[in-house]
């Protein structure tokens, strides 16, 4: 398989299941469950993916804040501000991760482009913690779960790569990352 091939993906929904290319739109509903997610969204079928708005970015999880992850995303950031009206945090995956972040610079990178550069931990990934979402807002996240309540009550969590994640936050909305610069 051509990874390269493969158009980078945004979930729509409530189950990192409802996901479309970053290109495509807001499907519709097939089942109650599609529907239930929508209006949990707060999303209308047919919508552009890249025309929704957000108002919080999280690059950070266990899952997609390794050092790679990290510097993949910083690429991304470097030269950039993150758009006004949006927060956007960074949450190394670990204490080692971190301190190898810090090492390379990155840390600078992300505070430079507007990003909070956090402390190493779960964070906003399962809202266990005073980093939640606040009701209605909308996230775009690099966790791997995006359940309803999951970065906050009422929060609004879309699954995306750092690299998504990182543009997403510069711009203020989804974009395509393959033509974004």
């Amino acid at each position: 398989v051509d990874a390269g091939a493969i158009s980078p993906m945004v979930t729509w929904g409530t189950t990192p299941g409802m996901v479309v290319q970053v290109t495509d739109r807001v499907p519709e509903p097939r089942s109650d469950q599609d529907e239930r997610a929508l209006d949990y969204m707060g999303l209308e079928p047919g919508i552009p993916i890249e025309e929704i708005r957000l108002d919080r970015v999280f690059i950070g999880s266990c899952t997609n804040s390794r050092i790679g992850d990290l510097r993949a995303a910083a690429e991304v950031v470097n030269g950039h501000r993150v758009a006004d009206g949006v927060y956007a945090m960074v949450v190394p995956g670990s204490q080692q991760v971190k301190a190898q972040a810090e090492n390379e610079g990155l840390d600078e990178v992300f505070k430079a482009a507007g990003f909070d550069w956090r402390g190493a931990g779960c964070s906003m990934c399962l809202g266990m913690n005073p980093d939640i979402a606040a009701p209605g807002e909308r996230v775009a996240s690099t966790s791997n779960r995006n359940f309803e309540g999951r970065q906050g009550r009422g929060a609004r969590s879309h699954l995306v790569s750092p690299q998504m994640a990182a543009a997403a936050a510069i711009e203020g909305r989804f974009v395509d990352i393959r033509s974004w610069s």
